[in-house]
């Protein structure tokens, strides 16, 4: 029975003591079968005890989560850019494997009205998009390529990169971009939704349903420099003019990660145990010894500044030690004989974390036979080519809509007319690769054409080439050699030359045995000899 004066707070207090008494009450009795039952049938991954008291995830949105901790995860990855070799490596092998040495190639496929493709049309517009794509930042210090790289590269190390469009720039296109540093886009900033405003999560204005409006950026580094942090502001940057790049890991998130943040701490941890075992070695290659006194003798050598007890070692000399002095030698056993295995454990766990085979991440090619080589290719390239897509959908695909609709009011592109919708559609060409053994998967590739279930136009895809320009080489080369009377016919499979097939002739008399053939010459004298 509650007592009438009795408060709220009371209940509340007096509820929980109860609970906690049942609580231990139970914790002293033995488990009933039903319950023992009951968490046999269970997830082990839920089990608690004391194996797993340690192991206690909170449940919180997405963008609680990473809030307090984005700025330290970026800083860290940072850090690991600049000094670790392995994150160096995994960074390097994104920019080749992704956007490649010469990026994403444009094939305009805009066509007339009788549905063939309009060839000096679509030739126009690349030769515009090659224009514009030699100096397409603010600063026109980067090409397309190398901006490319260089943002894909921060995504992958600090979560994101936001660029900016600059519509009506003063170039003869018209349209640039720039790169911010996410340092800029305060993840700090929250702003509750209310009546007459929208919500900001971590420096992105959005609408009821998660739509970027606009991006909260301070207009100079937030760390450091100048002008003081007081004469700082933020800039309100419509979310039309910003391309925002960062691969979620979870949905309703509004900020990225870093990809190294799986990782991380491995990494650290690996590195400080090899720079330890380093300077074990250093230790240990140079040899020390030292002088201890012998028990019981005080003896006659008293080291002072004059004459220090010190060694010098030259080779294949011996030195006594002092009267009433033993000479002790300290022999570290480093490297450590199980260096190796270590490290090469650790980083199968990193590399897995990053999606690369080991191999690759550590330039370990000791052990490799063929197979399992081709085996680990064939795996990384299927998350190049998916990187690949998300790249082009998420940056290419935003900025060339973009890019065409300011070339052709700016007169860079000139065509029939200024209406970019006519002329958007296209395909990007992504880097290939050459084929893990060329002779069979070249007979694989053919053999797919002759029996129809594949097209040169894939095939040639798959390494990075174009088939038009394929075709425009073959022919040249044929006009080419047309003109110099040099025969470039590709021969067979067989050998030779394709020659058309000749009639036999009516009556083929047969031919003579070498011997007959012999016995004959002898006898009509030209086999005699002569003089």
């Amino acid at each position: 029975m509650i007592p009438a004066r009795m408060s709220l707070a009371d209940c509340t207090r007096n509820a929980a003591a109860a609970h906690r008494r049942v609580a231990r009450a139970a914790r002293l009795t033995k488990p009933s079968p039903r319950k023992f039952m009951r968490r046999e049938i269970g997830f082990k991954g839920a089990d608690f005890n004391r194996l797993t008291y340690d192991w206690n995830p909170s449940l919180v949105p997405a963008d609680e989560e990473i809030r307090h901790v984005l700025g330290r995860l970026r800083a860290r990855a940072r850090e690991l850019g600049r000094n670790n070799p392995y994150v160096r490596q995994y960074l390097n092998l994104l920019r080749v494997n992704v956007i490649g040495p010469e990026g994403f190639k444009l094939q305009a496929q805009v066509r007339n009205n009788n549905g063939r493709l309009a060839k000096l049309m679509n030739d126009r517009i690349e030769g515009a998009w090659a224009d514009w794509s030699r100096a397409p930042t603010v600063d026109g210090k980067l090409s397309s390529v190398d901006f490319q790289q260089l943002a894909l590269e921060a995504v992958a190390k600090e979560g994101e990169v936001l660029v900016r469009m600059h519509r009506g720039f003063d170039n003869a296109h018209g349209f640039a971009i720039e790169a911010i540093d996410p340092d800029h886009l305060d993840e700090l900033f929250f702003r509750p939704r209310g009546t007459n405003a929208a919500e900001i999560r971590m420096g992105v204005e959005v609408d009821a349903f998660g739509r970027p409006l606009a991006y909260h950026v301070w207009d100079s580094s937030p760390f450091g420099g100048f002008p003081a942090p007081a004469q700082r502001k933020r800039v309100r940057i419509p979310a039309d003019e910003i391309i925002h790049l960062y691969d979620p890991d979870r949905v309703n998130q509004t900020r990225g990660v870093t990809w190294l943040a799986p990782v991380m701490y491995a990494l650290n941890m690996l590195d400080g145990y090899e720079e330890a075992e380093i300077t074990a070695c250093r230790i240990a290659a140079s040899a020390m010894a030292f002088f201890t006194r012998k028990e019981g003798q005080a003896g006659e050598f008293t080291p002072d500044e004059k004459n220090a007890m010190e060694i010098e070692a030259n080779p294949g000399t011996f030195a006594f030690a002092p009267e009433g002095y033993d000479l002790s030698t300290w022999d570290p056993q480093h490297p450590n004989a199980n260096y190796q295995a270590f490290v090469k454990g650790a980083l199968r766990k990193i590399a897995s974390g990053l999606g690369l085979s080991y191999n690759v991440l550590a330039n370990d090619l000791e052990g490799v036979n063929y197979s399992s080589m081709r085996s680990g290719l064939l795996i990384e390239r299927d998350l190049w080519r998916s990187l690949q897509r998300w790249w082009t959908g998420a940056f290419l695909e935003r900025v060339y809509p973009e890019w065409m609709g300011m070339s052709l009011l700016a007169g860079g592109l000139e065509l029939d007319s200024r209406d970019p919708r006519k002329f958007l559609n296209s395909r990007w060409v992504a880097r290939g690769w050459p084929w893990v053994d060329p002779s069979k998967d070249t007979d694989a590739g053919l053999k797919e054409i002759q029996a129809g279930l594949g097209s040169r136009t894939a095939l040639l895809a798959e390494q990075g080439k174009d088939v038009e320009e394929v075709f425009e080489q073959l022919a040249e080369e044929k006009r080419l050699a047309k003109e110099y009377e040099i025969d470039v016919e590709v021969p067979q499979p067989g050998g030779g030359q394709a020659k058309p097939a000749e009639e036999p002739p009516d009556e083929a008399e047969p031919e003579e045995p070498p011997i007959r053939a012999a016995v004959l010459a002898a006898i009509n004298g030209h086999g005699r000899r002569h003089g």
